[in-house]
């Protein structure tokens, strides 16, 4: 197994599902458009009638502060090119749907001929939450039989739903044929973004040649709207507004991004087109930190992890996509990293761009990463 210690890591494949965009076209053209997805909770989404549980008094168990949010549209899959079983499948939640849908595009978007499949593997974040089929198995089998203290009988059509978290990537490397491996992460919102880190090594340690890496987030809505509401985390006004004045709190998004990396070299020789060059990568842990309000100094350790590993200086960037939930604690936070990583010296006005992506689509969750990355990359 020959090692790659050193190589850059290009990303040759992309593809994505975001709210209020059905391609990566009409992603960007609603970015440059200042479109924003946000809207109320579709029909049919939610067992309950969304009306219903709105309140406008902070602290009321099992209510929500807003009954809108970014949701994707409906889209019928096919399983076409997918070496999966098409009945089992259907009963999967729209979750694995998702997965495979975006996964399949992206392996597309790349040059894989010659490329041995035993030596690709998948990386993909996903957020261990309960999707709708869970909630539903929950709601309509298992609670049912706790109160009748009697073993639950599982309908064959619900069997399926208590596969929420690792299934996805597993289902999409047995689809495609890859054979090296499959990751599942859930590191919160920095979860689309550590896949990237954890494909980059499998690709310089040798142990793979391709990767699919990224993130995708679907869980049960109405589990998320009242958890955020319960952290005082969601916005009362429906809209999500990083570094505003009018911040008041996040929006829920949902979506897919997912990514086909190779060594550069690999990648120049195979004639993949380059949409972007992975130079460096900063993790750390944020001690200091909690949920809602992260820690300067662990940001500041990744950032600056990054920018070493790159052999690059804060002022040779000109465009900074960054986290920007829209909550006023959490942004002034990473803004107040930002300064102390710029320092006082060497700026000029204007000379940087900051932006979230979280204002036109909301926060994907385990997703967010892999969307910030995809506006990046037109």
């Amino acid at each position: 197994m020959r090692s790659h210690q050193n190589a850059h890591i290009a990303i040759v494949g992309m593809a994505g599902m975001f709210p209020g965009a059905s391609s990566l076209e009409e992603f960007w053209s609603n970015l440059l458009a200042r479109k924003d997805a946000a809207r109320e909770v579709p029909a049919g989404r939610w067992h309950v009638e969304p009306a219903a549980l709105k309140s406008a008094t902070p602290g009321q168990p099992d209510r929500v502060a807003s009954v809108r949010g970014c949701f994707l549209d409906k889209f019928e899959f096919d399983a076409e090119g997918l070496d999966v079983d098409p009945a089992f499948v259907s009963q999967l939640d729209v979750l694995s749907h998702i997965v495979l849908h975006t996964g399949r595009a992206a392996f597309r978007d790349a040059v894989m001929t010659g490329v041995n499949l035993d030596r690709v593997g998948v990386a993909l974040a996903n957020i261990a939450l309960p999707t709708e089929s869970v909630s539903k198995l929950s709601r309509e089998v298992l609670l049912p039989a706790l109160l009748e203290a009697k073993p639950p009988i599982v309908p064959e059509a619900l069997a399926a739903a208590r596969y929420v978290t690792g299934l996805p990537a597993g289902l999409l490397a047995k689809g495609l044929g890859l054979g090296a491996g499959t990751f599942t992460i859930d590191a919160a919102c920095a979860s689309s973004l550590y896949s990237l880190d954890v494909a980059c090594r499998e690709l310089r340690t040798g142990r793979a040649d391709a990767m699919l890496a990224g993130g995708v987030s679907r869980p049960d809505s109405l589990y998320t709207q009242i958890g955020f509401t319960a952290l005082h985390a969601l916005s009362p006004t429906g809209r999500c507004s990083p570094f505003d004045s009018r911040g008041d709190g996040l929006l829920v998004g949902e979506g897919a991004g997912i990514f086909v990396l190779k060594r550069l070299d690999d990648a120049i020789h195979a004639g993949d087109r380059v949409y972007g060059v992975i130079r460096g990568i900063g993790l750390s842990n944020d001690v200091g930190g909690k949920l809602l309000a992260p820690d300067s100094e662990g940001q500041l350790r990744a950032m600056r992890g990054a920018y070493d590993e790159a052999g690059w200086q804060p002022s040779d960037v000109d465009l900074i996509e960054c986290h920007g939930t829209g909550t006023p604690v959490g942004d002034a936070v990473e803004l107040g990293s930002l300064i102390s990583l710029w320092g006082d010296k060497g700026w000029t006005p204007g000379q940087c761009v900051i932006g979230s992506v979280k204002a036109s689509i909301g926060h994907l969750l385990t997703g967010a990463g892999a969307a910030g990355l995809v506006k990046t990359l037109p």
